[in-house]
C-alpha cells in the first residue's frame, strides 16, 4: 500500500507528470485501483528478485542478442511466464501484480515485465505498440532486435511482424514500418488503461469501466515536467 496521505489515483497523477516514468511503480498504482491493500514496495521487490536471479545467468561482455536470449530463457523457460491466450480478456492479465503472481499475462504486461527486469540488469528495451499486439525491442548498431514476450520471447523480423499483424487484423490490412516505432512511457500506460476499459465494457461492468476511464483522463490531463 502507499505510505503517503495521497490516494493511489493522486500518486498516479504525480507519477505520470514526468517524461521518465517508473513504469513498474506506475503499473502497480493502477493495480491499486482494484487491489487497494497492495504493497507496492513488496511488488517492486518481486521485480528486483527476478532481476537478481536472472543476473546470475548473464555475461555483461556478451552482445544484446545473447542478453535477450538469456533473459527470455530465464523468464519464459525457467520462471514460466506465458501468454494467456485461453483467457486473454481476463482483467487480471492487465494488473502487473496478478501477472507476476500467476505468471501469465497479455503482450503489453509481459513486455512491461521484460522491460523492467531488463532495466534492472542494465539492458534497455523499448516498448513497440503494434496494432493489436505489443513487442519489445533492443537496438543492435543500426538495427532493431524485435522480441515477442507473449510468445516466449521469440525473435521476429519485420516481415514476421507484418505477418502477425495480418493474422490479427486480416489480410487486407496494409503494413506500415512505423508500427515498429517505440512508444513513449505515457503511451504504454495509456494502452494498459484502454485495455482495462475495453475489457470491463465488454463485460458490461460499467462501474469499473468508468473508474478506469477516470484514470485515463487523469493520465491525459497531466503535462510532463520534462
Amino acid at each position: 500500500m502507499t505510505e503517503s496521505n495521497f490516494s493511489a489515483l493522486e500518486e498516479f497523477a504525480i507519477a505520470v507528470r514526468s517524461d521518465d516514468i517508473d513504469l513498474g511503480q506506475t503499473a502497480f498504482l493502477i493495480s491499486m485501483a482494484e487491489y487497494p491493500h497492495l504493497d507496492i514496495k513488496e511488488e517492486l521487490r518481486a521485480l528486483d528478485s527476478l532481476a537478481a536471479a536472472a543476473s546470475r545467468r548473464f555475461n555483461s561482455d556478451k552482445d544484446p542478442l545473447y542478453q535477450a536470449n538469456a533473459l527470455s530463457e530465464y523468464l519464459f523457460d525457467e520462471v514460466g511466464f506465458v501468454g494467456n491466450s485461453q483467457e486473454y480478456y481476463d482483467p487480471r492479465n492487465c494488473f502487473l501484480n496478478e501477472v507476476i503472481s500467476r505468471r501469465r499475462g497479455i503482450p503489453i504486461t509481459l513486455s512491461l515485465i521484460y522491460m523492467e527486469v531488463g532495466k534492472r540488469l542494465g539492458i534497455i528495451f523499448e516498448g513497440v505498440g503494434m496494432p493489436g499486439h505489443f513487442l519489445v525491442r533492443s537496438k543492435i548498431s543500426q538495427e532493431s532486435l524485435l522480441i515477442d514476450p507473449f510468445y516466449g520471447g521469440i525473435l521476429l523480423t519485420e516481415e514476421e511482424c507484418a505477418q502477425r499483424l495480418r493474422k490479427i487484423a486480416g489480410a487486407s490490412v496494409s503494413w506500415d514500418k512505423g508500427y515498429l516505432d517505440p512508444v513513449t512511457d505515457h503511451e504504454l500506460i495509456s494502452r494498459i488503461l484502454r485495455n482495462l476499459i475495453a475489457i470491463y465494457q465488454m463485460r458490461q461492468d460499467r462501474p469499473r469501466a468508468v473508474k478506469f476511464s477516470k484514470w485515463l483522463l487523469t493520465l491525459e490531463s497531466q503535462t510532463p515536467l520534462g
